[in-house]
């Protein structure tokens, strides 16, 4: 039974893929109107505080509400080098914005850009090359609410407030640019079929179809798909909370429903038993990209229930973070009030492992024991049996989702 209610729900958000992907555009066409830069905006003054790690110089946010911080990039050739300044602002009266999701990079490797016409500072060189590129395509000053340079990771005080907003930030946003990198290894080439190509549909061939792509276009998606991006912890609740999705590799992009409407065509082939018969499909169907594709698609539908912390946990554990302690913070903002905690930097992971034992006093065992390894805490020193600790294997996330719905109540 549990089996057929599984492909139930498979189909009822499958199906809301399909029809949402038919109305997307007249949606997008009524989102709020966007607003000038730089005309009549009511930025608001602060006093400053310095960021040691980058020399920059950041006016202090009112933390009372829910004021952040934009950056406002400059248009230009190159020439000059990336500049911009920042602005403050509230959420509840802003102007429009795009939010940036990107894997920030290497932190010995970085690049210098101006601020406000005379400062300089330096930023990570993944970053630099998406404000280099953009620059050079806009005719007019862009604002965009970007973690590393927005937020003074100095200020504990201050991450832990802004964290706190994430899923409000991204929620709010005119428009979510997820930044893959740089191009290379046929990298245009995959974006150009996803962007040309995603949206046409199967074409039938006696009892199959023709194949989706030349194996050469099937390799270069399988490798965009798979890029360290897709795997990075915080791109979740910022794909998952964004109301409108542009891709963008090197200098090429793509909107998030022609990537939907890829899976769908996938799917359809894996669904048909047709998948086999086809270059690279299961490959390209099971990598990273499109786990977040049926992610997002699953959370954002109105029959799925707001989850626990201990859900999303289970399910997200293997996504990557540098600060073990984002594997919490990072999900907190899709977990219901009830299971959820505030995010505090100040904590150390051991505190952060009882802080959401607290909060989460009905859970089993077999959670805190998962939570003690991704928080990579010793069992001495969290009271944990070691014949307790199991190990934990990885399984198709939509599997993972729908069954927990399907046998666990408290869901």
């Amino acid at each position: 039974m549990a089996e057929e209610q599984m492909r139930t729900l498979n189909h009822v958000v499958l199906e809301a893929m399909r029809v949402s992907s038919d109305t997307r555009e007249i949606e997008h066409r009524r989102r709020t109107t966007f607003i000038r830069q730089n005309e009549s905006l009511d930025w608001k003054t602060a006093s400053t505080a310095v960021h040691e790690s980058s020399g920059l110089t950041y006016g202090t946010l009112d933390r009372s509400g829910q004021q952040i911080r934009l950056f406002e990039l400059l248009p230009g050739t190159g020439m000059r080098g990336v500049v911009g300044g920042f602005h403050c602002t509230d959420l509840s009266n802003c102007p429009a914005y795009t939010a940036l999701s990107y894997a920030w990079g290497d932190q010995t490797d970085s690049e210098n850009m101006k601020i406000d016409g005379g400062t300089t500072i330096s930023v990570r060189k993944n970053l630099w090359w998406f404000l280099h590129l953009r620059q050079s395509k806009i005719t007019r000053p862009k604002l965009f609410w970007i973690d590393a340079m927005c937020i003074n990771q100095d200020d504990v005080h201050e991450r832990n407030h802004q964290v706190g907003l994430m899923k409000l930030i991204y929620a709010t946003a005119a428009d979510v640019c997820i930044w893959l990198g740089r191009e290379s290894e046929d990298s245009d080439l995959a974006m150009e079929f996803i962007a040309k190509k995603g949206t046409y549909g199967l074409q039938a061939r006696g009892p199959g179809f023709y194949p989706l792509w030349m194996k050469k276009e099937g390799l270069a998606l399988a490798v965009l798909c798979d890029r360290p991006y897709w795997t990075r912890m915080w791109i979740i609740q910022e794909i998952i909370h964004a109301k409108k999705i542009t891709v963008w590799c090197g200098a090429k992009e793509f909107n998030w429903a022609s990537f939907e409407s890829l899976y769908l065509n996938l799917k359809a082939l894996e669904d048909s038993s047709w998948a086999a018969h086809h270059c690279l499909v299961t490959n390209v169907l099971q990598s990273s990209a499109c786990v977040m594709v049926w992610q997002r698609a699953h959370w954002r539908h109105p029959e799925t229930p707001i989850p626990i912390l201990e859900t999303l946990l289970e399910v997200f554990h293997e996504w990557k973070c540098a600060d073990v302690r984002d594997k919490v913070y990072a999900l907190v903002g899709m977990a219901n009030k009830e299971t959820s905690i505030v995010p505090d930097y100040g904590r150390s992971p051991k505190q952060l492992y009882f802080a959401v034992k607290e909060r989460n006093p009905s859970c089993e065992e077999k959670f805190f024991n998962l939570l003690s390894q991704v928080l990579v805490l010793p069992g001495k020193d969290i009271e944990l049996p070691s014949q307790s600790l199991i190990e934990y294997k990885s399984h198709p996330p939509e599997r993972i989702v729908l069954r927990k719905r399907m046998n666990d109540e408290n869901w």
